[in-house]
C-alpha cells in the first residue's frame, strides 16, 4: 500500500463538471485531484451555448471567471417549409468555443491551487475501510475518500456501475470557420424526427448541427440525414464530427462514488444541452462532500427534473406535440415567452 497515493477527493474528467467541482472543493479547503487522459486545450462536440441561467450560475460559483464568448439574441425557428418564426431573446445566449471555454474553467481551477494529472481511468474498487481504490490504465493506483465521475457521456465509471445506456442522442457537427452569422436557427422536420437541424453562430465561426434521439448506432444513416439537411440550406458539406450524449440519468448508488454532468446523464432530455446541469451537479457534489450528506439528497431537485424532462421529451416528439409545435411556431410571441421563461429559470412558475 506504500506506493498508493491517498487523496481526499479524486475527480475523473477535467471538463466543465470536473473543473467546476474541483474549484468549489478548493474554495472549501478540500484536498482534491483531477485526472484526465486528454491534453488541454482540447475540442469537443457541443454547441457551446450558455443560457442566462447557466452563465449566471457559473458567475456565482466561480467569482471572477473569464472566458471568451459571443452574445446572441436573434432566434429563428422553422417547421418544414413554413414561415420562419423569429424573435429577440430577452437575454443573450453566450456562444463559446468549447475548446477555449473548457480550458478557461480548467485554468481557473489550476490558478486557485488545483492539481491536474494526466491519466486514463481503468476501474475502481470499494475497500473495507470505506475508501475507494482507483486503478489507472498505467497501473498506478490512487486511494480516495470520494470518487467523482466527471468523465462525460462515455464515462467508464458509469459503465462499470450501470452498464450500457438505453437512451442517448447522436449529435453531428460541421464548422464554417471564419463565418460569423448573428443568430441561432433551429429547423424541425419529419425527415429527422425525433431530432432537429440547427445552426449556432459562435466565436469566429458558424456551427451546423444535427441531433437524432435514437438508440441505434447507424452512423452512416445519421450522416446521410445531416448531409441532406446541409444541402437543403445551401451549406457545402465538409468535415463532420459526432458524438453520443447519454440521456439516461443513473440513480445514485454509493455515497462515496458520485456521478455528475454528462457522466450521470444530466443533459437536457429535449435539447441535449448540458452545461447548466454540469455546473449544478458539480455544486451539489461539493455540498454532499463538504456537508457529509448523500448526493441523492443534495441533488434531489436535479434527479426530479430529469424525470420530468423524460415526459416532456416523449410529449414533444409525439404526434400531438409535433402538431402543437407547428401551430405555436406561427405565433412568435408565444415562442418568445416560452423561450425566455425557460432560459432564465428552471420552471415556468418560479
Amino acid at each position: 500500500m506504500e506506493n498508493i497515493r491517498h487523496i481526499d477527493v479524486l475527480i475523473i474528467g477535467a471538463g466543465p463538471a470536473g473543473s467546476v467541482c474541483g474549484s468549489l472543493l478548493k474554495q472549501a479547503g478540500v484536498e482534491c485531484l483531477i485526472v484526465d487522459q486528454a491534453t488541454f486545450p482540447r475540442d469537443k462536440v457541443c454547441g457551446g451555448g450558455l443560457t442566462v441561467k447557466a452563465w449566471r450560475l457559473l458567475d456565482m460559483l466561480l467569482p471572477g471567471i473569464q472566458y471568451n464568448y459571443r452574445p446572441i439574441t436573434r432566434m429563428r425557428c422553422q417547421f418544414e417549409n413554413d414561415a420562419v418564426c423569429e424573435f429577440q431573446a430577452e437575454y443573450p445566449i453566450r456562444m463559446t468555443r468549447r475548446k477555449d471555454f473548457d480550458y478557461s474553467l480548467l485554468q481557473y481551477y489550476l490558478d486557485h491551487g488545483g492539481e491536474l494529472m494526466k491519466g486514463s481511468f481503468a476501474r475502481f474498487d470499494q475497500q473495507a475501510d470505506g475508501q475507494v481504490l482507483v486503478t489507472l490504465k498505467s497501473g498506478e493506483q490512487i486511494s480516495c475518500r470520494y470518487l467523482v465521475a466527471a468523465d462525460g457521456s462515455n464515462s467508464q465509471i458509469r459503465q462499470q456501475i450501470h452498464g450500457d445506456s438505453k437512451l442517448r442522442a447522436m449529435f453531428l457537427e460541421q464548422f464554417d470557420e471564419g463565418k460569423e452569422s448573428d443568430d441561432v436557427f433551429v429547423h424541425f422536420s419529419n425527415n429527422y424526427r425525433p431530432g432537429v437541424f440547427y445552426k449556432f453562430s459562435s466565436v469566429g465561426r458558424d456551427m451546423y448541427g444535427y441531433a437524432s434521439v435514437e438508440t441505434n448506432d447507424d452512423m452512416p444513416r445519421h450522416k446521410a440525414g445531416f448531409k441532406h439537411a446541409l444541402t437543403k440550406f445551401g451549406v457545402p458539406v465538409d468535415r463532420i464530427c459526432g458524438a453520443y450524449i447519454q440521456l439516461d440519468t443513473v440513480p445514485h448508488t454509493a455515497d462515496n462514488v458520485i456521478l455528475i454532468g454528462d457522466a450521470g446523464g444530466f443533459a437536457n432530455k429535449l435539447t441535449g444541452e448540458g452545461l447548466y446541469d454540469a455546473f449544478k451537479t458539480a455544486a451539489n457534489a461539493k455540498r454532499a462532500i463538504v456537508e457529509g450528506r448523500s448526493f441523492s439528497e443534495t441533488n434531489k431537485e436535479e434527479f426530479r427534473k430529469m424525470e420530468h424532462q423524460k415526459k416532456v421529451y416523449e410529449f414533444f416528439f409525439s404526434p400531438i406535440g409535433w402538431r402543437l409545435l407547428r401551430w405555436a411556431l406561427r405565433c412568435p410571441r408565444i415562442i418568445k415567452w416560452l423561450f425566455d421563461a425557460k432560459m432564465k429559470r428552471e420552471t415556468f412558475r418560479a
